[in-house]
């Protein structure tokens, strides 16, 4: 009798924490995507280069372009300097966003570049924009918006 008792008061809470234990556990193949881990980015436009990182937030320098149509390249690093291979122009964009549209316009080509033209500016007039790596999916930016300075050679 008493080892009745004993087996209604502890064995049968712990079969039941046992079933709600592995109920738990998902069968679900489904796992969530990985995000990339970009720490920085660089931006090349011909010769200049500029590299962003996401720890400061400030770009390297400015970035010179010469008047009109310039093509941007953009390189994904994560923080060992290695290309961030989870970027595919199929799920992000390359964002780039001119402060003054009227002076720099951009047209994007996927993640990894895209065109920026520059129209009423003289040799060396700045102009400002941000960039940012944008999740198409997910319609956020995985990276940025940062500020940087556009320069006409």
């Amino acid at each position: 009798m008493l080892s009745t008792l004993v087996a209604r008061r502890f064995v049968t809470p712990l079969i039941l924490a046992a079933t709600l234990v592995a109920g738990a556990c998902s069968d679900d193949p489904t796992e969530p995507d990985d995000e990339p881990e970009v720490q920085t980015l660089t931006l090349t436009v011909g010769s200049s280069t500029i590299t962003i990182d996401k720890t400061t937030g400030a770009a390297s320098g400015n970035l010179v372009v010469p008047a009109g149509t310039s093509t941007v390249a953009a390189q994904w690093k994560r923080a060992d300097g290695s290309l961030e291979t989870l970027i595919t122009s199929a799920e992000f964009d390359l964002k780039i966003t001119p402060a003054t549209p009227a002076n720099l316009t951009w047209t994007p080509n996927g993640a990894f570049a895209g065109t920026l033209v520059t129209t009423g500016l003289a040799s060396n007039a700045t102009t400002n924009a941000s960039v940012a790596l944008f999740h198409k999916e997910e319609q956020h930016e995985d990276f940025g918006p940062y500020n940087f300075t556009v320069r006409v050679q």
